[in-house]
């Protein structure tokens, strides 16, 4: 049976200014924001694919959205976020290939 994973609530949205997300330690880059408005999506059918994520991530990219939204009055979906992303980082295949060589140690 599939867990349901706590979304942000209010209380989540109303304190992103004050602190960052729990990224477990890990100090990653943030997403570049204004690179989002640029995002061109080819045109024809997309196909539907499922993606497991841990919680915390599928927390952060909530608040992210939440963040485009109250920071730059953008509205996107997390299917759009995670399509862009997914093709900057692709982009940039050597930095992809030697964080996924990291985290397999």
């Amino acid at each position: 049976m599939p867990r349901k994973v706590k979304l942000p609530d209010a209380a989540d949205f109303f304190s992103l200014s004050d602190a960052a997300p729990d990224t477990g330690g890990a100090d990653e880059p943030a997403p570049r924001p204004e690179l989002l408005p640029a995002l061109s999506l080819p045109e024809g059918p997309t196909e539907k694919v499922t993606l497991y994520l841990h919680p915390l991530l599928l927390r952060r990219l909530e608040l992210y959205k939440a963040q485009l939204l109250v920071e730059h009055d953008l509205k996107v979906s997390r299917s759009q976020i995670v399509e862009f992303l997914l093709e900057e980082g692709l982009r940039q295949a050597e930095a992809l290939t030697e964080g996924l060589l990291a985290r397999a140690e």
